[in-house]
């Protein structure tokens, strides 16, 4: 039976069902992998120090910044690349000139998808030596310590190599496949992990019986970097297996970098290179050159909180930090990432044709975005801070204990919704803005980077606030950013809809605010922070309240969806 080629969304209401999807199924993924790792991690903390989970960080932060500069410039470059093939060859057979343009239009991205390898393996090598010459002398002299730096390295080169079939996969919005692939791989990285540190906690290392501290330091973070190389390796693998029986029978694209020959239709070819034939297009080219600039900057800022604590805080500080990061921001990677990296495609995709319909539904789609964004980032703000250090404490270890964590979490709740907010709005800038508009947005990164490194350096060296200070940077960067992007936002609503202002959907919120507000008060006067269930229990009901208030006022806006997702639903069947 002959298998079916994989299908290119090209409509605006197909890219929108997609991408709706998409963003499910990589909510449902993030759930899982986050599951795993949560049980894995809370095993984990009651083996390890804070001084490993620090160093751990530390190594994941070099793995991330090389994954970072290698490769998300291209991934967000290439789904501008056009899709529109009508007229292309000139054939009698529809199918073949539908499987002929999908086949240039896929080698076309898969020959980007190689860059990020190039740009990887020279960063890889610089930024791994330079750290491992400038690491504490104490991890230097642990046991496989450099093998777990060299397997770190092997681990970035290997996830690079996968680049090709993701890039195809995201072009085709591909959901399902990646969501797919990526929690096996997690998965099978975290169990790893998992089992070498348990194995030598209980006296099992093969070459002898574990006892002193240093010993078992050093091999908890060889563990780390075995699951590391783990998770890479099973990746390259679904995704090649994935090649292999979707792709390649079809023969859709060459792994290999292929030169492609120009199309004779002079409407398409000035998207091309002049020449006859070309290995990349040009206008692609020079959009990834201006958003791999502005992308540096905009890393910096990422993860300028990383390296904040590298130089101006203790090891153990930088544990503490990382646990925070990874159950403070565990809604916001749970939900707001994947509606974040769904609203970039779907927008990338249907933004590629820049006609009034589009861009209304582009804008209509933000917009309802932003009000879940605000009505959810007030059941942060209300009930987070009272009620996080309570459920933290269930979940780490002995260990853990004498630190400021449980008071740092509370501080960390504020920060989450303006991450969230900015997201979705530079999501929106980067798939709309032209390359110059790219262009001068870096400048302005480049002064919030310095504006951040300031506010960083005088609350954590000068008025000594530490992991609060850093926390505090953040959300004043965030508020920049924000900034920023809404003035973008403002100005593009009112050129679509004739001086009408973007933030004008967002001023019946006084209700549901002023119920927020009053919720706060009535909780912190008689709770104050939760202690026991008894008070957790009457949060969760207070919250319940407030989210009824909220659906009540949203019932035609959610009715709306509905009517239309059943509207879908009946076309399909």
């Amino acid at each position: 039976m002959e298998k079916k080629t994989p299908h290119l969304p090209s409509t605006s209401e197909q890219i929108l069902e997609r991408s709706t999807k998409g963003a499910t199924f990589l909510m449902m993924g993030q759930l899982f992998t986050k599951m795993v790792t949560f049980v894995l991690n809370n095993l984990l903390i009651r083996f390890l120090s804070p001084r490993i989970f620090g160093i751990t960080a530390f190594l994941e932060f070099i793995q991330g910044t090389v994954l970072f500069f290698s490769r998300d410039a291209i991934r967000l470059s290439t789904l501008r690349i056009s899709d529109s093939g009508n007229g292309i060859v000139d054939d009698d057979s529809e199918d073949y000139q539908e499987t002929h343009y999908k086949s240039k239009v896929l080698q076309t991205a898969v020959n980007f998808a190689h860059i990020p390898l190039w740009i990887g393996f020279p960063l890889s090598i610089g930024l791994t030596a330079w750290q491992y010459r400038n690491i504490n002398a104490y991890f230097i002299t642990l046991p496989f310590f450099t093998w777990s730096i060299f397997l770190i390295w092997l681990s970035i080169i290997v996830e690079l190599l996968s680049e090709p079939f993701f890039i195809v996969n995201q072009f085709m919005l591909n959901y399902a496949a990646r969501s797919r692939f990526e929690s096996i791989a997690v998965t099978t990285g975290c169990i790893v992990n998992f089992i070498v540190v348990y194995a030598v906690q209980q006296s099992r290392y093969p070459m002898g019986i574990v006892t002193a501290d240093s010993d078992k330091e050093g091999i908890a973070i060889l563990a780390f970097a075995l699951g590391k190389v783990t998770h890479s390796i099973t990746l390259l693998g679904c995704y090649y297996w994935d090649y292999h029986k979707n792709f390649k029978p079809k023969k859709l694209f060459s792994t290999k970098l292929t030169k492609i020959k120009s199309s004779e239709s002079n409407e398409i070819k000035k998207n091309y290179s002049k020449n006859s034939s070309y290995f990349f297009q040009n206008d692609i080219l020079e959009h990834f050159k201006k958003v791999y600039f502005q992308l540096c900057f905009k890393h910096l800022l990422t993860e300028g909180d990383k390296l904040i604590i590298n130089s101006l805080c203790t090891v153990e500080e930088q544990g503490i930090y990382a646990l925070l990061s990874n159950y403070g921001s565990l809604l916001t990677r749970l939900l707001f990432a994947p509606i974040e990296e769904s609203l970039r495609l779907f927008l990338a995709r249907l933004l590629s044709s820049h006609n009034q319909k589009n861009l209304k539904l582009a804008i209509e789609v933000l917009v309802n975005l932003t009000r879940f964004y605000i009505y959810l980032s007030l059941m942060i703000i209300v009930f987070g801070p009272v009620n996080s250090s309570f459920l933290l404490q269930f979940l780490i270890g002995s260990k853990w204990s004498t630190t400021s964590v449980l008071d740092t979490i509370r501080v960390y709740c504020f920060y989450i919704p303006f991450l969230s907010l900015n997201g979705i709005f530079e999501a929106f800038f980067q798939s709309v803005a032209t390359g110059d508009q790219i262009l001068k947005h870096s400048y302005f990164m480049m002064a919030f980077s310095g504006i951040f490194l300031l506010n960083s350096w005088a609350l954590i060296e000068k008025l000594k606030l530490s992991i609060e200070g850093l926390i505090v940077s953040n959300i004043i960067n965030m508020i920049l950013r924000i900034l920023y992007c809404g003035v973008f936002l403002n100005k593009f609503h009112r050129e679509l809809f004739t001086d009408s202002s973007f933030f004008f959907n967002f001023k019946d919120f006084k209700t549901v605010i002023v119920a927020g507000l009053t919720v706060c008060l009535v909780d912190w006067w008689f709770i104050g922070y939760v202690k026991n269930l008894q008070q957790f229990f009457v949060n969760v009901l207070f919250a319940l309240g407030l989210l009824a208030l909220i659906m009540v006022k949203e019932r035609q806006t959610i009715q709306s969806l509905i009517n239309k997702r059943a509207m879908s639903g009946s076309k399909d069947v």
